[in-house]
């Protein structure tokens, strides 16, 4: 049994584990604005990202919302219809170490082949 299976809940947002440890290219289809509440504190706003043929959604933190713009540029109406590749990774977050987070990849340079490696 995964713990995916066990710990599902009913969230339209989509998780770290949704992506069973793969890499998956995504299309695009809309970008919205979610406004959510943390307890104690102000609202917060949070851009969304739909994709098609997904039911899930995938809410955006700075950092991925920054990688996107690095690719698709810095108008959200432009990322419509933009592809991107989405992978499961970890990190810190707050006083906690390895928290499963989605990344967004932004390329890697052509690698060289051995006779083109300068040294």
């Amino acid at each position: 049994m995964k713990l995916n299976e066990v710990y599902t809940g009913s969230s339209n947002f989509l998780k770290a584990a949704d992506l069973q440890g793969r890499t998956i290219r995504v299309k695009i289809s809309s970008v919205g604005v979610h406004e959510f509440e943390e307890e104690g504190k102000a609202k917060k706003k949070q851009l969304v990202l739909s994709f098609e043929g997904k039911e899930k959604k995938l809410g955006l933190n700075v950092t991925n919302a920054t990688s996107i713009a690095k690719i698709l540029g810095d108008d959200t109406d432009m990322w419509i219809g933009g592809e991107i590749k989405i992978y499961p990774t970890t990190t810190d977050f707050g006083d906690r170490k390895d928290v499963p987070c989605i990344r967004i990849v932004e390329g890697l340079p052509p690698e060289l082949t051995d006779s083109e490696i300068p040294f």
